[in-house]
């Protein structure tokens, strides 16, 4: 427990003035704080917290420390306190953090935990304590600070992700087990769908014979849940009278299953993920289902490896099944092997477009140790301000990768489902927002 009564080098809310007359005091601007979107189900809150060029902060003085904007959970008034150079019972070297209830009130029992994300790991403490007013709890020694400076800023911001949970037994909504519990129920359903072929039949022609020895599986379903997570199916179901069954011939049983499995709320696991993710990919993007297709791919990508002998497969892949993500992969791969692609590989029957995406990945590959573009003159025309800074976002967007314009835009609420063309024109739609 921390009493908190050393130097504050507070950053305070948005917009607030540091103190300039405290020689103890670095001068840095507020702490940036955000909620994250958590999952319905789950009784977290995560707020991201974004300490701006933390490496500038001294770190010969012990004791001195940043304080976030206050921020509210649970009816309570909270911060964090961050001290660069630790505090006193740190570590050498170390870096301390501490929760710090600000509000007044009762004791209230949380339990919380503090995250730093790198590139392929994750630094993550994890408490439970009562909280009483004015009180603090933390790690007095989390992290070397020479580990955060040499691999966890990000243009030299420090984030940090706080998350709070009541100690208290909180049941769940049970909506989703609900839905899930309705899965395949053939008592309740209002539509069946059959999916001819068994499993060890890879294509089936629509030519062939529904009625053949070949097996067919069917699946019992609900218009109304259809109709929120897929409009194709439930466009299918609009031409069916009663229980007549829908017929499906394009995708195996097994991999049809998984899709409504999908939509009634039903995780599926990583290993029917590996095993079945380009039918996934398929299935997902015929009849819909955006976000069972975007994590197939995520999936897809992380279990594919890509050489010199699959990468045109897989960039022609990418452009009919519309996958952004993998279109990256593939054209980071090109980047990052140049000499031998440009020996072995042909780009002949590449289509056109594609070609957008390479230049956004030399862009990547090529600017790691570049500075920002330099700013215009001050005395440029007002009149083109506005197309000036929207140029300039826009070119900020096609730098970026696609699981980054994804997350702008399931922000806003919009489709993430297109290629990078198609994602960088929906943010530019409302590029300021």
């Amino acid at each position: 427990m921390n009493d908190n009564n050393n130097n504050n080098n507070d950053a305070g809310g948005v917009g607030e003035e540091i103190p300039d007359d405290d020689d103890d005091i670095e001068a840095l601007p507020p702490a940036q704080i955000e909620e994250m979107r958590t999952d319905n189900n789950s009784n977290w809150r995560t707020f991201s917290i974004a300490f701006d060029n933390f490496e500038e902060v001294s770190s010969d003085e012990g004791g001195i420390f940043l304080s976030s904007s206050n921020f509210s959970c649970f009816g309570h008034t909270w911060r964090i306190d961050l001290y660069p150079a630790g505090d006193d019972g740190s570590l050498d070297g170390t870096v301390a953090i501490f929760l710090h209830r600000v509000s007044e009130g009762k004791e209230i029992d949380i339990k919380y935990s503090f995250v730093i994300k790198g590139d392929t790991e994750e630094i993550c403490f994890k408490d439970s304590r009562a909280f009483d007013e004015n009180c603090s709890w933390g790690e007095y020694s989390f992290v070397y600070r020479s580990v955060l400076t040499d691999r966890y800023l990000h243009r030299g911001v420090l984030k940090i992700y706080v998350s709070m949970q009541l100690r208290e037994y909180i049941p769940k909504n049970p909506a989703s087990s609900i839905m899930l519990k309705l899965f395949g129920d053939d008592k309740s359903a209002d539509v069946v769908f059959e999916v001819a072929g068994g499993d060890k039949q890879k294509h089936f022609d629509e030519d062939d014979d529904l009625n053949s020895s070949e097996s067919s599986t069917q699946f019992h379903a609900h218009r109304l849940f259809l109709q929120h997570h897929s409009s194709e199916l439930a466009a299918l179901c609009a031409t069916s009278e009663g229980m007549k069954p829908i017929h499906i011939i394009d995708v195996k049983p097994s991999v049809f299953r998984l899709l409504l499995y999908y939509v009634y709320g039903g995780e599926i696991s990583e290993k029917e993920f590996v095993a079945n993710s380009m039918d996934l990919i398929k299935a997902a993007d015929k009849y819909g289902v955006v976000n069972l297709k975007l994590e197939a791919e995520v999936w897809y990508v992380h279990d594919t490896t890509i050489t010199i002998d699959n990468v045109i497969d897989l960039l022609h892949y990418a452009g009919a099944m519309n996958c952004a993500l993998l279109s990256e992969a593939v054209m980071d791969f090109i980047v990052a092997n140049k000499e031998e692609v440009i020996r072995k590989v042909s780009f002949q029957n590449v289509p056109g477009d594609m070609y957008k995406d390479l230049l956004a990945a030399m862009t990547r590959y090529y600017e790691e140790d570049s500075e920002e573009d330099s700013e215009e003159d001050d005395d440029d025309d007002e009149d083109n301000d506005d197309d000036e800074e929207k140029s300039h976002v826009e070119t900020s967007f096609s730098k970026m990768r696609i699981r980054d314009l994804r997350q702008k835009l399931n922000e806003k609420g919009m489709d993430v489902d297109g290629s990078r063309d198609t994602l960088i024109a929906a943010l530019m739609e409302h590029p300021f927002k």
